[in-house]
């Protein structure tokens, strides 16, 4: 899901008038999406990390080394975490995914002198608390559905016809259909 979901939002970027780059490595970092553009106030930086599930089982953040080790769980667990390990793990998952030297240099590689903001696509989340201390970091929170929606008003005047715009078009022209009675074909 994540490839579909990450070139959905990179369309939804481009269609409100943004240049990406997609899938920025350095070694084995990546950052799922760049956004740059203009505004009347100079250029404008969006960094944006896609993790969209519809059926998830566990937390978008795993827990350290040191939690899984102390408490004997796999990282990826889904054992229901006490306060203060929540906010241990989501706070090394937002140094590892937007705020560490690495991730810094690379945005700062791409396009020096910008102000970046922070932003988190997600889909359903098993726990909500995980997106409060997530956007108590810094980091915009923006539901699937709402880029999805976004995109399906084509309101917005960016460069249709980007990375995503035919997936976008399949999305829109059944979305377009929503109050029509639905009939299934019967084929042989």
């Amino acid at each position: 899901m994540s490839l579909l979901a990450e070139t959905l939002v990179d369309e939804w970027l481009n269609r409100k008038g943004f240049f990406t780059v997609r899938g920025i490595k350095d070694g084995v970092d990546e950052i799922d999406l760049l956004g740059v553009r203009q505004t009347k106030n100079g250029l404008e930086g969006w960094h944006v990390e896609a993790q969209v599930s519809f059926r998830p089982v566990s937390y978008i953040t795993k827990l350290t080394d040191g939690l899984a080790q102390k408490y004997g769980k796999k990282k990826t667990t889904a054992w229901e975490r006490p306060a203060d390990v929540l906010k241990e793990c989501v706070q090394a998952w937002v140094e590892k995914k937007f705020t560490c030297k690495k991730k810094v240099g690379t945005r700062e590689k791409a396009w020096p002198r910008i102000s970046w903001q922070l932003y988190l696509v997600h889909g359903v989340v098993k726990y909500q608390s995980e997106l409060v201390e997530i956007e108590q970091r810094g980091i915009k929170l923006v539901p699937f559905y709402q880029v999805l929606g976004d995109i399906c008003e084509n309101v917005d005047d960016g460069f249709p016809g980007a990375a995503g715009s035919d997936i976008a078009d399949i999305v829109g022209y059944y979305e377009s259909f929503e109050n029509v009675p639905k009939s299934k074909v019967v084929l042989p």
